[in-house]
């Protein structure tokens, strides 16, 4: 069964052009037809593949809402949802490129510490939006492009840390004056000194020989607000191992293990439908 399975998936990678490419569209972007070409555009030059083939989902605002609300306070319309992502599982580390003449607020680093948090160390992800925007939602693209390739949902709580991360990162850069890559670096050590620690007594410890050695002044608010951040991150990380493991079944082995995987992902994602 299992090489009558691989035969099938040949035919489909040969026939359809299987990539491992991902291209995730916000809902007001995909409805824009000069928006939709202006970002298929952009990626096509951010990559030596060709996307023409490649499908394209979208993210509405109801997706990011059931996020956003409970960690941003905001609710979205359609019409403004306009984060965009382009994600390929070919690249053994995860490298992101950040278009920063439309993203203002997050930086590829801030992305990648909160894609982490996710269990997401892997793949080649770029962000982009078709006018100027903050870019803490763009993190919910970036998500649907992974689940999109894996077949697999990333828990609610797991994005909802992800984003509150980000959001605490952004916030960091206003309220200290450092700019984004050093409040960034200043996490991603804060994150790599607490790893598997949850309590917020020892992660706040960290924290605070973490600013010092950068010689960042944080109140003790921040200090507080970051240990928390941190500790739910950590809480939240068994919720996400389905995905990661996923993920990984996805970018590693040989062709045809990844062949297969893609196929059983997209098997399982019918049954889904099928089950709904």
């Amino acid at each position: 069964m299992r090489y009558i399975l691989l035969t099938l998936i040949f035919s489909i990678f040969f026939v359809y052009g299987v990539s491992g490419l991902s291209i995730t569209l916000g809902e007001a972007t995909y409805n824009n037809p000069e928006y939709k070409k202006a970002m298929i555009d952009y990626f096509q030059s951010k990559t030596d593949k060709s996307i023409k083939d490649v499908s394209v989902e979208v993210i509405k605002a109801q997706d990011v809402n059931r996020i956003s609300e409970d960690v941003t306070g905001k609710v979205y319309n359609p019409d403004q949802i306009f984060s965009c992502a382009m994600v390929d599982l070919d690249n053994d580390n995860l490298t992101i490129v950040v278009d920063q003449s439309k993203i203002k607020n997050v930086t590829p680093q801030m992305y990648a510490n909160s894609l982490k948090s996710a269990g997401i160390e892997k793949g080649y992800v770029v962000v982009s939006a078709p006018l100027s925007i903050s870019g803490e939602t763009a993190l919910m693209s970036i998500f649907k492009s992974y689940e999109t390739l894996t077949g697999t949902e990333i828990p609610d709580d797991v994005k909802k840390a992800s984003l509150r991360e980000l959001r605490l990162q952004t916030r960091l850069v206003t309220e200290t004056g450092e700019n984004g890559d050093t409040i960034a670096q200043l996490i991603s050590e804060i994150k790599n000194g607490s790893e598997n620690i949850n309590d917020t007594q020892k992660i706040k410890e960290i924290v605070i020989q973490a600013a010092d050695k950068r010689d960042i002044d944080l109140k003790s608010t921040q200090i507080e607000d970051i240990s928390q951040v941190i500790a739910d991150s950590q809480k939240v990380q068994g919720l996400a191992t389905n995905f990661k493991k996923r993920l990984e079944h996805e970018t590693g082995g040989g062709l045809e293990d990844q062949l297969y995987s893609w196929l059983q992902s997209r098997y399982d994602y019918l049954i889904d439908l099928l089950s709904t």
